[in-house]
């Protein structure tokens, strides 16, 4: 699958050798002591590590790191730390936005909308952009219109309730009646 970034580490946390992780895109996630680690500025241009813990902390992760050492930190602050999508636990229904991303859209009776090809992020809610043959339709993420999520099957079930196909562009057709 690839790596994911769970975090850049920010300062140290006590004085035990914990190290806060800030800019983490999930803190529901969590990850069992013994699980490799990158740290670097890329997964490719990383050095692997053990992690002995990881925990939520306000909008945060803290982890700890075997063979890491409260004087080692300072090395490793700035960088990010990223796993094997494969070992990340969530503990909710949360999902990563590249797990939306090219998710197909059906509609309540099964026939295909389109894919969803963007997410944007927006204080009300999320709006997920469904890509359909006749142009774009951001929908809201609330539970009138996307009504299921199966990612493992990459499928989200929607209804497209009055006012969204609106929001499709004009054709060039419709412009000339005006």
């Amino acid at each position: 699958m690839g790596y994911r970034n769970i975090g850049t580490i920010s300062r140290t946390h006590g004085t035990s050798g914990a190290m806060i992780l800030t800019q983490c895109p999930d803190t529901s996630i969590h990850i069992k002591p013994g699980t490799q680690v990158l740290i670097g500025f890329s997964a490719s241009f990383s050095k692997p590590y053990t992690l002995t813990s990881c925990e939520t902390y306000k909008q945060s992760l803290i982890i700890t790191l075997n063979n890491v050492s409260m004087n080692d930190i300072s090395d490793l602050k700035d960088n990010g730390v990223f796993i094997e999508e494969t070992a990340l636990l969530r503990t909710d229904d949360n999902y990563f936005i590249s797990d939306l991303i090219g998710c197909s859209g059906m509609d309540e009776q099964g026939n295909l909308l389109g894919t969803i090809t963007d997410v944007w992020i927006m204080p009300a809610n999320d709006v997920w952009v469904l890509s359909m043959p006749e142009g774009d339709i951001p929908l809201p993420v609330i539970d009138d219109v996307i009504l299921s999520v199966d990612i493992p099957k990459k499928q989200i079930t929607i209804r497209l309730i009055d006012g969204l196909r609106d929001l499709l562009p004009k054709s060039s057709d419709d412009s000339q009646l005006d």
